[in-house]
């Protein structure tokens, strides 16, 4: 389902969600180019789930959209943390890395990322968070 106009969500609204009802809306509101709300509503995700890559990811994902960098960061962080392997998480915290001008941080990654090698998978949700 795709959402075609901007969605209002008051705090209310986030709060009735159940966890899973919250990641799969603030997944169809990633989707659906509305990263802010996104990000709101996935937070109720991650609080409740603190261990659940699938969520930070999406958390990432939305506040890289958003150009809300430093939360970006954060979740991308936090992803490495929980998937030291992923090579997609250290790309992603790499491109948040670059965005704000840390080219020497981000490279590191980079070079993690390529050494650990980068999937079909990982090609597909690098493009994700960063469309060329």
């Amino acid at each position: 389902m795709t959402i075609y106009m901007k969605p209002t969500i008051t705090e209310e609204t986030i709060a009735s969600l159940e966890v899973y009802e919250a990641f799969r809306y603030g997944e169809e509101l990633l989707s659906s180019r509305f990263p802010r709300e996104a990000a709101r509503v996935l937070a109720k995700v991650v609080d409740a789930e603190p261990d659940h890559a699938g969520a930070w990811e999406l958390v990432g994902r939305a506040h890289f959209a958003a150009a809300h960098l430093e939360p970006a960061e954060e979740a991308f962080r936090r992803l490495v943390e929980l998937e030291p392997t992923s090579a997609w998480a250290r790309s992603a915290l790499g491109l948040c890395l670059d965005r704000q001008s840390r080219h020497r941080e981000g490279a590191a990654q980079h070079r993690i990322a390529a050494g650990l090698g980068v999937s079909a998978s990982d090609a597909h949700r690098i493009e994700l968070v960063d469309p060329a």
